[in-house]
């Protein structure tokens, strides 16, 4: 959602972070694309995806590229 300052001082606040919305125009893109002939975007809401609870890395080294491709193919195969 964005909040936006119209010309004449008035407040339009749509900050909302609904996944789809389809009850009249995207207020959002109208905004973005003007590039400021309608108003100035003052505020927007995001909806972010959550941070992974852990994180593993390995590192690895191989003679050669057919070695990546089977290190690679086993590994998809055990960590997938």
């Amino acid at each position: 959602g964005v909040e936006a300052v119209l010309a004449d001082g008035t407040i339009i606040d749509n900050l909302n972070t609904l996944k789809k919305d389809n009850t009249g125009y995207d207020l959002k893109q109208l905004f973005i694309g003007s590039e400021g002939t309608l108003g100035v975007i003052t505020g927007v809401s995001l909806a972010l995806p959550k941070l992974p609870s852990s994180v593993q890395l390995a590192y690895l080294a191989v003679d050669s590229y057919e070695s990546v491709l089977t290190v690679y193919k086993e590994a998809r195969g055990h960590l997938a």
